[in-house]
């Protein structure tokens, strides 16, 4: 039996212009349940666990900060998310741990089959996440979908065109000189598209398309999938290559060269890949500047001098 019910045909012709909204199965596995989810944050190795805070409701463009939840077990961790302002995220958890492989595995084959793409590469992180957090406005580098679990959030999916995510913004994701930051302005969100998530609902959205992500008031549990497509290599191919030379050699570039030139670009990407390995980058651990403690406001414990001025006013 597939873990996705009756995908739409929209699927069939993706990439479209918006976001594909279908269902799952997840839930019936049983890998979701807090005793489940207690014993996953258990085994996943710290330095895979992202600890995050931000204000609730922040706003589009405000990032997050870290910290770290040293000598608390999972389901400790747990609860403080769900009775604090807490983010975590067990990043590839999906592929990491024995349990999840196969039914991630098997998600992965369904999807592809019944939608006819071919996947080249995918992972996952389980995002596990309290009331009220988000996620700022930025874009990713592959194919993305969302396949939501327990609690409600609603995105806001903008549009994949230069207005939105400028072809320089996407260089300088995909040549890591950010992680996936994009230029945000509050105007844009009067073309966002908006879709609501419940237990059970997932979606898919055109690569690149910017989005960000505001929790409901309860405790939310999410699969954040990211996969390769043969479409999805050729095109980040491109804006890598181009933005290299933009960047390293000062030339004169197209703003996207002629698709008779994507096959060349797509190529030489490779091999600078491997050149760019040896270029420090800022794709670095964000510096941990609180502790998880159940007996403080929202359980954050800032260390000395570390609390962010935003989240300082909003708890005076």
């Amino acid at each position: 039996m597939s873990l996705f019910q009756a995908l739409p045909h929209e699927l069939m012709r993706m990439p479209t212009d918006a976001a594909v909204r279908f269902r799952h199965r997840l839930n019936d596995t049983g890998l979701f349940t807090d005793e489940a989810l207690a014993r996953l944050i258990d085994e996943q190795p710290r330095d895979r666990l992202d600890v995050l805070t931000m204000r609730k409701n922040p706003p589009g463009g405000e990032r997050w900060t870290a910290g770290e939840a040293n000598g608390l077990s999972g389901a400790e961790i747990l609860e403080a998310v769900r009775t604090g302002a807490l983010w975590v995220s067990c990043r590839r958890a999906m592929e990491m741990h024995p349990r999840y492989k196969p039914v991630f595995d098997q998600a992965i084959a369904d999807y592809s089959r019944e939608v006819g793409v071919k996947v080249l590469s995918a992972s996952a992180s389980v995002l596990i996440s309290g009331p009220q957090m988000g996620i700022f406005f930025h874009a990713d580098a592959a194919d993305t979908m969302l396949w939501h679990l327990r609690g409600s959030k609603t995105m806001m999916i903008y549009p994949s065109t230069e207005a939105y995510i400028p072809d320089t913004a996407m260089e300088a994701i995909l040549l890591k000189e950010n992680l996936s930051d994009a230029p945000y302005r509050e105007e844009m969100d009067a073309a966002a598209e908006t879709v609501v998530f419940h237990a059970g609902d997932a979606a898919a959205w055109p690569l690149h398309a910017p989005h960000r992500v505001l929790n409901g008031d309860s405790l939310n549990v999410s699969i954040s999938v990211e996969y390769t497509t043969p479409q999805c290599v050729l095109t980040n191919g491109v804006l890598f290559t181009n933005g290299w030379l933009r960047r390293r050699l000062k030339a004169p570039v197209w703003s996207r060269p002629p698709a008779t030139l994507h096959p060349v670009y797509s190529a030489a990407s490779k091999g600078l890949r491997v050149v760019e390995k040896f270029r420090k980058t800022v794709e670095k651990s964000h510096p941990r500047k609180f502790d998880v403690d159940l007996s403080y406001p929202d359980n954050i414990r800032w260390r000395e001098g570390q609390a962010p001025a935003a989240l300082r006013m909003a708890a005076e």
